[in-house]
C-alpha cells in the first residue's frame, strides 16, 4: 500500500487533552489501530506503523499469536453472551474492523442482536462503515471515547438503538492497557455500567504483568519505545477494574484459557501476556 493512498493518519488517542480536537496528517507516528492492523494481517497501515510492528515483533515474537487470541477471546465472550439472552452489544474502541465482527459473531447465535461500534476517531469510524456497511439496520457506529464515558451514554445514536434498561454487553477488549492510571479507566468502566440494567456484563482483555513476565515487560517496553503509553496490570489490578461485578467462571484467566474451543497447550500458556474476563452486574 502506498504511503499516501488508503486509510487516512489517526491522531494518538491516549494522554491527549481533547481527544475530539481535529489534528493535523501525521504518517510519522504510529497508531495502535493500525499497528494492530498490520499484526493481523491487514493493508490500512504506514511505515511508522510497521516499523513499531516490527519492534514489537522482536521484543515478542508471538505477538500476533496474542492478537489473533484476541481475537478468539472475543469471539467466544460474544458467542456465550449471545447464547445466554444478551441481544446489545457495545464494542468500545473497536479500532479497524476484522473479520468476523461483533454483530457477526453474535447474530450467528441471536439474529435479533444490536450492536454500536465505538471509535474516538472519525477517520475509523468512516473506515468501518465501509467495511462493516453489511451490518444493517441493526449495528451503528458511534463516536465515542472511553474517557468520556457520559457523552457516550447520552449520544443520540447510541441510544437510539441501545436501550440500556435492557442487559447489554460492554465490549473493552485490546484498549485498557493503553489507559494509564492517571486516565482513571476503573472510574470510566464505573459509569458505563452504573447506567446498564441488571444483567449486563462488561467483556475485557488486558496486558498482565504477573503472566510471562520477562516476555510481558518486554513487550510494554517495546510499546513505549514506540511513543504508545503501555500499562500492564496484575490479576489482582483487573480485578479491581471489575469492581462489583461478578466474574463469569472461569473468571479472570489468561485469554486463551477463557471457555477455550480446543486444547490449550503448555507453549500457548507459556506465552500469555494478557487476561480476558467476562463478568455480570447482579
Amino acid at each position: 500500500m502506498a504511503e499516501n493512498e488508503g486509510l487516512g493518519p489517526l491522531p494518538p488517542i491516549f494522554d491527549v487533552p481533547n481527544p475530539r480536537r481535529p489534528a493535523p496528517l501525521d504518517t510519522d507516528t504510529p497508531h495502535i489501530a493500525r499497528v494492530y492492523d498490520f499484526l493481523l494481517g491487514g493493508k490500512d497501515h504506514f511505515r511508522a506503523d510497521r516499523a513499531a510492528a516490527e519492534l514489537l515483533l522482536r521484543a515478542n515474537p508471538y505477538l500476533r499469536d496474542s492478537c489473533r487470541e484476541q481475537r478468539d477471546f472475543l469471539r467466544r465472550a460474544v458467542r456465550y453472551l449471545a447464547g445466554q439472552g444478551v441481544r446489545q452489544f457495545v464494542d468500545i474502541g473497536t479500532g479497524l474492523p476484522t473479520a468476523p465482527s461483533t454483530h457477526e459473531i453474535a447474530r450467528a447465535v441471536e439474529p435479533a442482536a444490536r450492536v454500536a461500534y465505538v471509535d474516538n476517531d472519525p477517520i475509523v469510524l468512516a473506515h468501518a462503515r465501509v467495511l462493516l456497511a453489511d451490518g444493517g439496520p441493526g449495528t451503528a457506529f458511534v463516536e465515542g471515547d472511553l474517557r468520556e464515558p457520559e457523552a457516550l451514554l447520552r449520544d443520540p445514536v447510541l441510544t437510539e438503538l441501545i436501550d440500556l434498561q435492557e442487559p447489554v454487553a460492554m465490549v473493552v477488549t485490546g484498549l485498557l492497557h493503553y489507559l494509564p492510571d492517571h486516565e482513571q479507566p476503573a472510574k470510566h468502566l464505573r459509569t458505563l455500567m452504573d447506567a446498564c440494567a441488571l444483567g449486563s456484563c462488561l467483556v475485557l482483555t488486558h496486558g498482565a504483568t504477573d503472566l510471562a513476565v520477562e516476555l510481558s515487560r518486554a513487550t510494554t517496553a517495546a510499546f513505549r519505545q514506540s511513543a504508545i503509553p503501555c500499562q500492564a496490570r496484575d490479576r489482582d489490578e483487573v480485578l479491581e477494574l471489575l469492581a462489583d461485578l461478578e466474574p463469569v467462571e472461569p473468571g479472570v484467566v489468561p485469554m486463551v484459557a477463557w471457555r477455550p474451543d480446543g486444547t490449550v497447550t503448555r507453549a500457548m500458556r507459556e506465552r500469555q501476556i494478557a487476561y480476558g474476563a467476562v463478568a455480570r452486574k447482579g
